[in-house]
Parts: C-alpha cells; sequence; structure tokens
C-alpha cells in the first residue's frame, strides 16, 4: 500500500516539478525523481520508474524497531541459561545424552514453551533458576509481541498519511479511486505456510528415520511441536535427535509466529483500506446530498448553497460568522439577479 500511494505521490511532484507549480510541504518524494521519464499513469506501481524506489517514508523507516538488539536479547538468554542448565545438570532428571546438549535443549524446549517434559529440575535450586529463565522468557516475549504491534501500527499511520497527501495532490475522487485499485497481498501468508508445510515434514521424516517413531507417532508428535502444546509422551530421546530439535523447534515456532503476523498484517490492510476510504468520503459532499440539499428540512438547509457552508462549518473549515456573511452576500446576489431578470423582462416587452 505504501509503495504504491509513494509511487503516485512521486509523479504528481514531478508533474508539480515541471509544471513550475508548488508542492505540499511534508510530502514524501524520491530521490533521484529529477531524471525520471515522465509518466501520467498511476495505476500501478510496477510500471512506473518510481516502482524502483517505492520505500515508505523515511519517518517509518525509523520508527521501525532495531531487531538487531533483540536478537541480541535471546542470544544472551539462552547463552546465560544453557550455562544454567549445564551447571545444575546434576539437579535435572530424566533421559540424558550429552550434558551441554541436553542443556541447550532443556532451554530451547523452556523458552518456546514447548515443554515435553522429558528433562525437568527436581531440586529447589535448579526449580528457582527455572522458574526465574522461563519468567524473564515471557518479558522477551512480550517485546516480540510490542514489535510486531508498533510495526502494525506504524504502518496504519502512514498508509493513512500518504493517502491524504494524494489527496490533496490529486484530489479525494482520484485518491478513492486508487484505492479501490489497491489489491490486498496475500503472498507473504502463503510463503509462511509453504515453509510451515516443509518444516513439518522435515520434522516427521527425521523423528521417523532417527528416533524411530511409527508414522502417526511421528505427526502426532510434530503437531504438538509445531503449536507448542508438547504433551511430552512423544520427544527426542537420541543424542543427534536432540541436536536437531533444537533447531528444528527454534525455526518452527519461528515460523509460527510470523505466519500469525502475517495473518495479523493482512487484517490490518483491509481494515486500513477500509479507514482510508472512510476518511476520504468524508472528505467528499456526494452529489445526492447537494440534491437532497433542494429540499429545506428542519429549517436547517435552504439550498445547496446553504448546505455547502453548513458542511463546511461541520469540517470546521469556517465559522458561524462567516456563514453569515456569505448568506448575506449570497442574498444581495440573488437580489441582483432577480432586478436582472426583471430589466431583461421589460426589455423584451
Amino acid at each position: 500500500m505504501m509503495g504504491h500511494f509513494n509511487s503516485i505521490i512521486a509523479m504528481a511532484s514531478n508533474a508539480a516539478k515541471k509544471a513550475k507549480l508548488p508542492i505540499a510541504a511534508g510530502s514524501p518524494t524520491l530521490k533521484n525523481d529529477e531524471n525520471a521519464p515522465e509518466k501520467t499513469s498511476s495505476q500501478s506501481c510496477k510500471t512506473t520508474p518510481a516502482a524502483a524506489n517505492c520505500t515508505p517514508p523515511i519517518t517509518f523507516r525509523t520508527d521501525c524497531p532495531d531487531l538487531k538488539w533483540l536478537g541480541i536479547y535471546f542470544g544472551i538468554y539462552i547463552g546465560v541459561g544453557t550455562t544454567s542448565f549445564y551447571a545444575l545438570k546434576d539437579h535435572i532428571r530424566g533421559k540424558k545424552t550429552n550434558d551441554f546438549i541436553d542443556s541447550l535443549y532443556l532451554c530451547v524446549v523452556t523458552m518456546t514453551t514447548v515443554g515435553y517434559g522429558d528433562l525437568v529440575p527436581h531440586s529447589f535450586v535448579s526449580q528457582l533458576i527455572c522458574s526465574i529463565f522461563i519468567t524473564v522468557g515471557m518479558c522477551l516475549v512480550g517485546i516480540v509481541v510490542k514489535i510486531a504491534a508498533s510495526y502494525l501500527v506504524v504502518k496504519q499511520q502512514m498508509v493513512l498519511v500518504n493517502a491524504l497527501h494524494l489527496s490533496k495532490k490529486l484530489g479525494p475522487i482520484e485518491a478513492l479511486k486508487e484505492i479501490e485499485n489497491l489489491k490486498i497481498d496475500y503472498t507473504k501468508c502463503l510463503i509462511s505456510l509453504i515453509a510451515m508445510a516443509v518444516h513439518f515434514v522435515i520434522g516427521i521424516f527425521v523423528l521417523v528415520t532417527v528416533e524411530g517413531m511409527d508414522f502417526t507417532d511421528a505427526i502426532y508428535c510434530a503437531c504438538t511441536t509445531m503449536t507448542t502444546v508438547g504433551f511430552g509422551d512423544e520427544s527426542f530421546s537420541s543424542e543427534f535427535g536432540r541436536t536437531f530439535g533444537i533447531v528444528w523447534i527454534a525455526t518452527g515456532t519461528s515460523c509460527l509466529g510470523q505466519l500469525l503476523l502475517y495473518i495479523a498484517e493482512v487484517y490490518t490492510d483491509i481494515e486500513t483500506k477500509k479507514l482510508v476510504k472512510s476518511v476520504l468520503t468524508s472528505d467528499i459532499i456526494a452529489k445526492k446530498d447537494l440534491e437532497a440539499a433542494d429540499n429545506p428540512e428542519n429549517d436547517q438547509v435552504y439550498g445547496a448553497a446553504d448546505f455547502i457552508l453548513y458542511k463546511l462549518k461541520d469540517m470546521g473549515k469556517i465559522k458561524q460568522e462567516d456563514i453569515s456573511v456569505a448568506m448575506k452576500d449570497i442574498d444581495t446576489g440573488i437580489k441582483d439577479l432577480d432586478v436582472d431578470h426583471q430589466s431583461d423582462s421589460s426589455q423584451k416587452k
């Protein structure tokens, strides 16, 4: 959406520059647009030279969170957790393979809320450390949710701002036409679904070949793991299986979270499109409203001119005093028209 609007705004800006017209302050423009060839079509971002630079405004890019720090937080979190569980390896019971791999495996299984239960703390100290680890993990999940929510909100705001810029340059009616031509993109959702399906098949293959599970048990284990339910009756038990499970569980839950984000983004795009249409429509006086204004009702509107004045007052563009002055001018104009009409009639007679 933002790329589409930015493309149209850039073309309108180029046209204004070539016509030596002023450009609205604050309008996002694209770099090196002076060298771009003139285009008259604004129906598709892909068919314009601005498509190559269809990027969100600088304000949007600076508002996007730096995911590098989130990765650092999770890296420290996993490192500290693995070290703690390794130090407390004698206080953890369950089927063990390799001390380091088991510690990292327990860390990932706990962090992703899968919680198989095949490795559990059984002393007071280990249970206390594990409780702290879980609490910190929930805080990090809250940060992830906050980042996703901020991304969706900022995107919605910038789409609305760009639509309003487009409305100022081309008019609300043309802007509404562009809104109608926008298509909701489901590509990322489909790609995420395909990635999850491939990830699911790989997991089943390893569970069958390495862990020696039946095909139905492998499907059952993969489903409970990918959805982070993790009943624990079926899990990874070999050293290679747990090594694979560390990577597979972490990437699987990430894919699931990404899919949920993309679904939320599609829903946000749909609602944003409705919001933008509602905002732009509020600035347009419909033809049927003007026709209805010719029929006086409730002693509030006495004609199309009155309707427009009161509409401007509702929008906050003018005050009541301005309406009084305008009505006097309208009455004076009507009287002058009547006088001219009478004089023309007398001359014809």
